[in-house]
């Protein structure tokens, strides 16, 4: 594999907080997106990283060492395993305890793709997603309570500051964590992640890369994946100028907070697969 483009570049401008992060190896390509913590502030401040980033290095360094000729279903499992042995204390009782990322992975032997969360990947001029149908809920609650206190005295700077809406529904995407890796096949709302519990191999997608000489792989940060990382980084650009608060043009459950350089940590990879 050949890689023609590469960007890591966190919110803050930090790379010590990023929680995204790539890999390439001979057989495989990878994008991982550490999620979130959704601890309350104190529990989070005793950790020495943030779960995400601990996830993100950790499966990082377990996509390295997979056997090459690895399905899906035995990378998935190799993964989780790598996870659950670095899972904190109480974890298994409150998922949002647990290390958990997204992942978008390239397998060169099979030449597929497997999208395990919400990272993206784009080729033969197509963008793939995997969006979860929670956020989708809960990015419509705190953009219409965006709207709502900007109609009633409250300004943009003002909530670049403080993202109200964001803490309207704080809860709910703390809550939102037992939904991963859910085993009720029937649950709307389950998704997979990578966190050391089991992950449904039905739930992640794969894509057949057939005929593309170019694969892009990118974590969410990107709202609009496009073929080449400057006109990515240009529309991305765009939307934080016109939408800063991310609740007209990008709807999101965060927006562009106040000194820092764009509403996610974000990650672009193309290569010749």
């Amino acid at each position: 594999m050949k890689i023609i483009e590469s960007f890591v570049l966190g919110k803050q401008g930090r790379a010590d907080r990023c929680e995204d992060g790539w890999v390439v190896t001979d057989a495989y390509a990878a994008v991982v997106d550490g999620s979130t913590s959704k601890l309350p502030p104190a529990e989070a401040a005793q950790r020495p990283k943030s779960g995400g980033r601990q996830a993100m290095e950790i499966t990082l360094e377990a996509i390295r060492r997979l056997p090459p000729q690895a399905t899906k279903d035995e990378a998935l499992s190799l993964l989780t395993a790598a996870l659950r042995r670095e899972m904190p204390p109480g974890a298994l009782e409150r998922a949002e305890r647990r290390l958990t990322c997204s992942a978008v992975v390239y397998s060169a032997a099979r030449r597929e793709v497997w999208m395990v969360g919400d990272c993206q990947c784009r080729f033969g001029g197509r963008t793939y997603t995997h969006p979860k149908a929670v956020d989708a809920v809960l990015t419509r609650i705190r953009c219409d309570v965006i709207a709502y206190l900007l109609a009633h005295g409250h300004t943009e700077d003002e909530l670049r500051r403080r993202d109200l809406g964001r803490a309207a529904i704080l809860d709910a995407l703390r809550e939102q964590t037992n939904f991963q890796n859910d085993t009720n096949a029937f649950n709307p709302y389950r998704y997979p992640v990578l966190d050391g519990t089991p992950v449904d191999p039905a739930a992640v997608p794969v894509l057949p890369l057939g005929a593309a000489r170019r694969l892009v792989l990118a974590s969410d940060g990107y709202p609009d994946l496009l073929d080449t990382l400057a006109a990515t980084e240009d529309r991305l650009a765009a939307l934080l100028r016109d939408d800063p608060l991310c609740y007209r043009l990008n709807p999101a459950t965060k927006g562009l907070a106040e000194g820092n350089l764009s509403f996610d940590d974000r990650t672009y990879l193309s290569i010749e697969p």
